[in-house]
């Protein structure tokens, strides 16, 4: 009796306050009281040992995650206390996978293009189930990236558990190198598709030279007779807002609004605009950007700038729509509160951050890049009077289908890692097979016998491969990229990659679209 008689009253404590909610506002102060009230009640009443600053922590966890699913706290005390002070002097490196807490669990947002992990199928909604062995125990992200993180190309051993396309579940661990995406270039590749096309990979704008890197690639580009440029930013998690406005004057004129940022203070208030310019008669060549729902944050600025201006056109899927301004905040007893402070739009006024007031945040990340109605977006002109959409990612002015999910039999080759184990035992048994990187990207084919070799390997590991002649040619192209990285590393990937792309192709065939752009902006 006793205890329905405390349900009962609490339910009529509850009806009251939603009742006295209804008529009056509550101020900031009787809110305080509030959270006051439930602290002490848990302190005094809770039948558990509780440790109080770590319910002051989680309260501020729960803050920041009903603020934005951006904003986020590094706890003092989450690291032990060498660790702790290495992690915050940069002196530990990160594991290149962006990681989301959906419903409790870690799941894979993002793999870090032009990482060692881009290259080890790992997939988004991947959930991660346990580090070298051990149970994941974490509260956020922010304590996650702190656990991962270790001393720079140390390797630690992830497993994670993913859906397959016919509903079964698969778990497979793989070794993951610790490293920061800064430190490598952020070009690539840059190469010539055929005598006048020009393909150019940004794999992230982290990296304080990438600007300089893509003004040195272009060069060479220019210097092989480069008449047109594929710009493919795809998977691009963004970085530097600087490096944005320098990569996007390598294609406007001196002068032009590159973002705006706003907030809630005045200093936040800015304009980014194009201070150093080579938009010169040699770089006056149609340009196709490729995006996807990979490309986020300053990526998304270059390839909205480049459409407001008419520079470019944009194809593929649409991008994350991720464009915020963040800053840390230390608080006084060593956490450090890492906050959204502002938004960032294109130059006609687009807002490429994504709505989340009021969506769960699972459903946040699960819709990034999601087609959605242009009724009732937010709309601009762009500089030659084209309407273009906002409230949400970059949408390209061609859509491409993003690939389907991968049958049952594709998706095991990649949990059990077989091309990896199988590359190095061909190519040295091929030495001849590939003499040269431009001799495989030009006849993009696997040695004799490659296929059938594979077939069998695949075969004995427990994998039975479909026969058919559509199947065999997605064999032999996968067989010619592992090549290709194995013996030639990032620039051989990207490269077969490229050609081997039907993306790619479909950016070749839109240089007529690209080229009537421009006309608009001369």
């Amino acid at each position: 009796m006793r205890r329905i008689a405390i349900v009962v009253s609490c339910v009529a404590l509850t009806a009251a306050a939603s009742a006295g909610a209804q008529v009056k506002k509550r101020t900031t102060y009787e809110d305080m009281q509030l959270f006051s009230q439930v602290f002490n009640q848990l302190r005094v009443n809770h039948p558990d040992s509780l440790d109080t600053h770590e319910l002051i922590i989680a309260a501020i966890r729960g803050m920041l995650s009903e603020a934005d699913p951006h904003s986020y706290v590094v706890s003092a005390t989450s690291l032990v206390p060498e660790k702790e002070e290495a992690f915050r002097n940069g002196k530990l490196y990160p594991v290149p996978i962006e990681f989301a807490m959906l419903q409790g669990a870690p799941v894979v947002v993002s793999v870090a293009a032009g990482s060692s992990a881009a290259r080890e199928d790992i997939l988004p909604g991947d959930e991660l189930v346990a580090i070298d062995s051990a149970a994941v125990d974490v509260q956020s992200t922010s304590e996650l990236a702190a656990v991962l993180a270790g001393p720079k190309r140390s390797r630690t051993r992830l497993r994670l558990e993913r859906r397959r396309s016919d509903g079964t579940y698969a778990t497979f661990e793989r070794m993951i190198t610790r490293e920061k995406v800064a430190e490598a270039s952020g070009v690539p590749a840059a190469f010539m598709l055929d005598g006048r096309t020009g393909y150019v990979r940004v794999t992230t704008f982290e990296n304080e030279k990438v600007a300089d890197d893509l003004h040195a690639a272009l060069g060479r580009l220019e210097k092989s007779g480069l008449e047109r440029l594929v710009l493919d930013l795809r998977d691009n998690g963004g970085g530097l807002v600087t490096q944005a406005s320098k990569i996007a004057g390598e294609f406007l004129p001196k002068g032009d609004v590159v973002y705006t940022a706003s907030g809630r203070k005045a200093d936040i208030l800015d304009t980014g605009r194009v201070s150093r310019s080579f938009f010169s008669s040699q770089r006056r060549y149609p340009i196709v950007v490729l995006i996807n729902r990979g490309t986020a944050s300053a990526a998304e600025l270059v390839a909205g700038a480049l459409q407001d201006h008419d520079r470019a056109l944009i194809v593929g899927q649409r991008s994350f729509g991720k464009s915020l301004l963040m800053r840390p905040f230390p608080l006084t007893e060593g956490s450090t509160v890492i906050m959204v402070i502002g938004q960032l739009q294109t130059p006609c006024g687009r807002a490429v951050q994504r709505q989340y007031r009021g969506r769960y945040r699972q459903s946040y990340y699960r819709l990034a890049g999601a087609d959605r109605d242009t009724a009732s977006r937010p709309s601009c002109k762009s500089s030659g009077g084209r309407t273009l959409y906002g409230g949400g990612g970059i949408e390209p002015d061609l859509v491409l289908d993003a690939a389907g999910p991968s049958p049952a039999w594709a998706s095991r080759i990649g949990e059990e890692a077989l091309f990896l184990k199988w590359t190095g035992g061909h190519v040295s048994a091929s030495p001849a097979a590939y003499p040269s990187l431009a001799t495989l990207a030009a006849h993009p084919a696997a040695a004799p016998g490659a296929v059938k070799d594979f077939r069998t390997f695949a075969s004995k590991q427990g994998v039975e491969i479909p026969e058919g002649s559509g199947i065999d040619a997605w064999l032999e192209h996968v067989i010619a990229e592992r090549v290709a990285l194995l013996k030639w590393g990032d620039e051989g990937y990207y490269r077969m990659a490229a050609v081997l792309d039907d993306d790619v192709q479909e950016a070749v065939r839109a240089f007529d679209k690209a080229g009537a752009l421009l006309a608009l902006h001369q």
